[in-house]
């Protein structure tokens, strides 16, 4: 029986951190249907799914206290909108 999506995605995760933008290019799916599976793997997996917060690559400013899992649009120290992550991963 083939695996489903989420099941696929949880499987790639444990092989190491992506980003909801690399999923969606592996899976051939939109960047927002692979954060809609993975906000699903979040409460499904709870602590089990690791988030690494986004970091903009003008200043270096981290996103620590952002809950929510798609990447933020713009940069609130320096307005850049050059942003990388957040990184997913599952772990056993």
């Amino acid at each position: 029986m083939p695996l489903t999506i989420r099941q696929t995605i949880a499987q790639i995760l444990t092989q190491g951190p992506w980003s909801a933008l690399e999923l969606a290019g592996e899976l051939l799916i939109t960047r927002r249907e692979a954060e809609e599976h993975l906000s699903h793997l979040q409460r499904s997996l709870g602590k089990g799914l690791v988030v690494a917060p986004a970091k903009c690559r003008g200043c270096g400013y981290v996103f620590t206290k952002r809950s929510r899992l798609d990447a933020p649009g713009r940069c609130p120290a320096c307005r850049g909108q050059r942003i990388d992550g957040p990184w997913f991963e599952v772990k056993p």
